[in-house]
């Protein structure tokens, strides 16, 4: 899933999984503040931090409830950083099965950010035979 934002606004994120089990989840390319969590589904019900909430790269989302009933994560951040930025889950079996988002924040001005890709193309023509001759297959995203 990806989700474009343009520059100069706040994106606000509510998570929430049904099953019984917490969920680290991480943002590239920004902190967030982490506005309210809890157990259940996120309603018009839920109280929100919005007076100095804790800013963080990384918040737990919780998830075994009292009755197991999974759990919520509320998010704000500021588009102030072009760029293609992955929010996840840092339990890399779960992101890789999917537990993942990208924003596309600025598009227009992500081209302007990139100046030289010559470490990238050395970083990349030095990794690939490397991994070849040793037989590493990469079948994930490696988050």
């Amino acid at each position: 899933l990806a989700i474009s934002t343009s520059l100069g606004e706040w994106v606000y994120v509510i998570i929430e999984s049904a099953v019984p089990l917490g969920h680290p989840i991480h943002l590239h390319g920004h902190d967030f503040y982490v506005l309210g969590a809890g157990y259940g589904n996120y309603g018009s019900g839920t109280t929100l931090n919005l007076d100095n909430p804790p800013r963080r790269d990384v918040a737990f989302m919780p998830g075994d409830g009292p009755t197991g009933q999974g759990g919520h994560l509320v998010v704000a951040f500021f588009t102030d950083n072009p760029g293609v930025w992955l929010m996840h889950c840092h339990i890399g079996w779960h992101v890789a099965m999917g537990f993942a988002l990208q924003f596309i924040e600025g598009q227009e001005q992500i081209k302007d950010t990139v100046t030289d890709t010559c470490f990238l193309n050395d970083v990349c023509d030095t990794w690939r035979p490397w991994a070849k001759e040793k037989g590493i297959y990469v079948d994930d995203s490696g988050v």
